[in-house]
């Protein structure tokens, strides 16, 4: 046999189809080769708390991007699209997405998902992975203790005053289930503010730009304003197991956590702090004395400012009253009522068998029964004529040994 040698046409031919592989393997050529969007880089925002935040994208196409949007997020029933992306059109592009949160506020803690959508004029249209990050704020150097299913965030005190906060919260969770009967949550996180001011810069930015704490029940959030001061302790226990309660109320509730009656959900919450407020018998006495008590329809949503701590102070009373004549279960069927649905005046008569009047009036005449001097004098009758009875009997003997006596005087003999 015999083997010939290849010739040069042939050898040739075989360099151009080896050089054409290698280049069609090569990265760069790849990539010119793939036709659609390709994101290059989308790091995670940058934001100053309660001021601004700037999303970033670089993407590329083999045909011109024409049109990029970007959703957030923020747990609410809708992502929100945001179509203001400042990027020129072409196939690599750095697009910008900026947006003040003095007017588009995003929830303060809150796990924030974001995702971008890129659309090119040849038709293609690719929509990222959504990404995540946490909108904490950034203005304070928080330190965290975790107890349980509790981290408690600080930055204002020691290291026994976020132990403080850790416990107090600890205590407070199994008490709160026991009684309102709601499953105790995986975790909860706990921010302590320093101060009123400092926690309103914050609260504002969910439309509570008064009150001394806030509770995001869908997030397991609690937000409260407490100075490390000689009453820190007090104040702990007053307002950490008050927002924790509507936790445990959203536990039972859930997507009907807004149909509880603002009476019932406060009234709750304030029942179970461990230092009640000492004001509110005052507030009740004056309301009584004066006959203004506030309709409890008037509580079932949200509180006037002009009214709120005897609303608060009603509330808690109307609570109490119910669990003594009720129990807890009591409680409990009044949240499933409204878990299921129901409205204010429903819910009530539905779980408890009453109207919402007659539960204020048996209220009103278990906790201040002299509303009025007719009824006064009902209450009070019974035991004056029991107490001139016993007195008259003394009185009827003394008159009797008196009379007696001055009659035998003059048969008196005096020897």
């Amino acid at each position: 046999m015999i083997i010939r040698a290849p010739s040069a046409c042939w050898l040739g031919l075989m360099w151009v189809l080896f050089v054409s592989a290698m280049l069609i393997q090569s990265p760069a050529s790849a990539r010119a080769q793939q036709a659609g969007i390709q994101v290059i880089d989308a790091p995670p925002p940058e934001y100053s708390f309660g001021q601004s935040i700037t999303f970033r994208l670089n993407a590329e196409s083999s045909a011109p991007i024409t049109a990029i949007k970007l959703f957030l997020d923020t747990g609410g029933p809708e992502p929100a699209s945001w179509p203001k992306v400042e990027f020129t059109k072409d196939t690599h592009v750095d697009a910008v997405a900026s947006f003040d949160l003095a007017i588009h506020p995003l929830p303060p803690f809150a796990p924030i998902r974001y995702w971008w959508q890129i659309d090119d004029n040849a038709g293609s249209s690719l929509t990222t992975p959504p990404a995540s990050f946490t909108y904490e704020d950034d203005r304070f150097a928080w330190r965290t203790v975790t107890q349980g299913s509790v981290t408690v965030h600080w930055y204002a005190g020691d290291d026994a005053f976020g132990a403080a906060a850790a416990s107090t919260a600890g205590s407070a969770l199994p008490l709160i289930s026991r009684d309102v009967r709601g499953e105790l949550p995986r975790s909860v996180d706990i921010y302590v503010y320093g101060s009123d001011t400092d926690a309103r810069a914050a609260l504002q930015r969910v439309g509570r730009p008064f009150t001394d704490g806030h509770a995001d029940p869908k997030l397991g959030v609690v937000i409260v304003a407490v100075p490390s001061d000689l009453r820190a302790t007090y104040n702990l226990q007053r307002e950490i197991p008050h927002e924790m309660t509507h936790l445990l109320i959203y536990r039972i509730t859930g997507d009907n956590y807004q149909k509880v009656p603002y009476w019932l959900n406060e009234g709750l919450a304030v029942a179970h702090q461990a230092q009640r407020d000492s004001d509110f018998p005052a507030i009740l006495a004056a309301a009584r004395d004066a006959r203004q008590y506030l309709p409890l329809e008037s509580l079932c949503g949200p509180f006037q400012a002009g009214t709120a701590r005897l609303a608060y102070a009603e509330s808690e009373s109307v609570v109490r009253f119910i669990t003594s004549r009720f129990g807890a279960e009591g409680v409990n069927r009044l949240l499933v009522a409204y878990a299921a649905g129901l409205d204010c005046k429903d819910g009530v008569q539905t779980s408890l068998g009453l109207s919402l009047t007659e539960l204020q009036t048996q209220w009103i005449n278990e906790v201040a029964p002299f509303d009025d001097p007719a009824q006064r004098w009902t209450v009070w009758a019974p035991w004056l004529i029991l107490a001139g009875l016993v007195l008259l009997g003394p009185l009827l003997f003394m008159l009797a040994a008196f009379r007696h006596g001055h009659g035998s005087a003059p048969g008196v003999r005096v020897v």
